[in-house]
């Protein structure tokens, strides 16, 4: 198959999804341009925890071993009473080696390591900052999209892979409402019930704390006993904390929609009057986590809204979504990265077959997209809503719920639900495949009949 060399794609958001779309584009040979609202490249949060399932991509492209410097293998998490009494373990080697099975051990990163590797990978002029969407607007031949900076990008293609607030989202979800095609579900907000602080510290002193030293990241999580909050630590490289603070809260619809509609961004100005809140929290350090916080360098600590809901509208005309701008996860389980790079893989796999820039060509792309990937979005925020649930919410059946999850759960379930995560361990189709380690070996794929164009020297 030839290559598309008559079809330009715009990203909208530089974040992990629409970074490794970029990447993947580039090894393509498909034009491209990402836009991000930013005004320079910033990415704040805190760890995030990369599967088994999305590191044979990154093998794929070359960025595994660099993952693997600026990462630490998941160890284990230690659930704990506020009185520092374990509640629970789960293991990533015991009793079900994670590495032996799948290949890979989960890989836990910072944010903003991850996120710069990825930029690194993406040439600096293919990547617009201060770009801020105001319209999008469509028809039978391109895609443009005015910023609040007074610029306007065309495109055949148009990748929402701006978040839970999705600009493009919102303009997709409008023009379906006015055709009569949007669904209920849709158009009603997302569910808003936690509030989060999130940070990584400046090195700190290993001496201080010996479970910098170790091989493996071992969490702790603190579970309060009587409100509705956890607070999580999570050693990384460079003798790093992250660390994140979850509140559940539940007051009421108009309650979420005026924070939804106040905060909808990862807010730095606000994130110290919640922190001031939770500075006497006590650690499994020996220390309150005020100590965390003031070690936690300015940009590196934000409050964000941690939202959940499943879209069923993905797609219309030229415009597709991505990531957490079709399913938005809570963070507790760990998916939302993992998801978007998931979404990203298979959307890539689906445009290299793309035979015009017809609107019925790229419907097809985007259905076929769509067919694989949205029972899997829905189910993932389902369990990461549970998960949440189990983490963070109050009363004697949540308690009971949460210490048989974490003391009596068999070994053949957990390997049973870490099977169906990993048995799809997607590559980019039309690049040379890797293969993948452990004893479950993955969903087989089929090398794509699209061949990148590659420039003469």
């Amino acid at each position: 198959m030839a290559p598309i060399s008559h079809i330009k794609v715009i990203i909208v958001g530089a974040g992990v999804g629409g970074l490794t779309l970029g990447i993947l584009l580039e090894r393509a040979n498909i034009a491209y341009e990402i836009l991000e609202k930013h005004p320079t490249f910033n990415p704040m949060g805190s760890a995030i925890c990369l599967v088994p399932s999305v590191q044979p991509l990154f093998q794929q492209l070359g960025l595994l071993d660099e993952i693997k410097r600026l990462s630490k293998p998941f160890g284990e998490m230690v659930f704990r009473e506020e009185n520092m009494s374990i509640m629970g373990k789960y293991s990533g080697r015991t009793p079900l080696d994670i590495k032996e099975r799948y290949g890979e051990y989960c890989q836990i990163i910072s944010r903003k390591d991850l996120c710069t590797l990825l930029a690194e990978q993406v040439p600096k002029s293919k990547i617009k900052y201060g770009k801020r969407v105001l319209e999008i607007r469509q028809n039978v031949g391109e895609v443009i999209i005015q910023c609040s900076d007074k610029s306007t990008h065309h495109a055949d293609i148009l990748v929402g892979a701006d978040g839970p607030y999705s600009a493009a989202r919102q303009h997709l979800h409008n023009e379906l409402n006015q055709k009569g095609l949007l669904s209920k579900h849709d158009s009603m907000p997302m569910r808003y019930q936690y509030d989060c602080i999130v940070g990584v510290t400046d090195p700190l002193d290993p001496n201080d704390f010996p479970a910098l030293c170790g091989d493996f990241s071992e969490f702790q999580t603190v579970l309060s006993k009587d409100s509705s909050y956890s607070h999580w630590y999570i050693p990384l490289t460079g003798n790093k904390f992250s660390w994140m603070v979850v509140k559940y809260h539940d007051k009421g619809k108009k309650y979420a929609e005026d924070q939804i509609f106040k905060q909808s961004d990862w807010r730095e100005d606000v994130a110290g009057l919640m922190a001031y809140d939770y500075r006497n929290l006590k650690t499994a350090y020996g220390c309150n986590l005020e100590y965390f916080m003031e070690r936690t360098p300015r940009g590196s600590m934000a409050k964000v809204m941690l939202e959940e809901k499943y879209y069923k509208a993905w797609y219309g005309g030229r415009i597709v979504l991505a990531g957490d701008a079709c399913h938005k996860v809570v963070p507790v389980g760990g998916q939302g990265a993992n998801q978007a790079i998931h979404d990203v893989i298979t959307l890539a796999n689906q445009l290299v077959t793309l035979e015009s820039n017809s609107v019925p060509d790229i419907e097809k792309v985007f259905a076929a997209y769509y067919k694989d990937r949205s029972p899997i979005g829905k189910a993932v925020v389902q369990v990461s809503g549970r998960i949440g649930n189990i983490a963070n919410r109050k009363g004697w059946l949540n308690d009971l719920v949460r210490k048989a999850a974490l003391r009596h759960t068999p070994r053949w379930l957990a390997q049973l639900m870490n099977d169906r995560m990993s048995y799809d361990r997607p590559q980019a189709e039309y690049l040379p495949f890797v293969k993948v380690g452990g004893t479950l070996q993955p969903k087989p794929q089929k090398p794509s009949a699209f061949i990148p164009f590659v420039n003469e020297p």
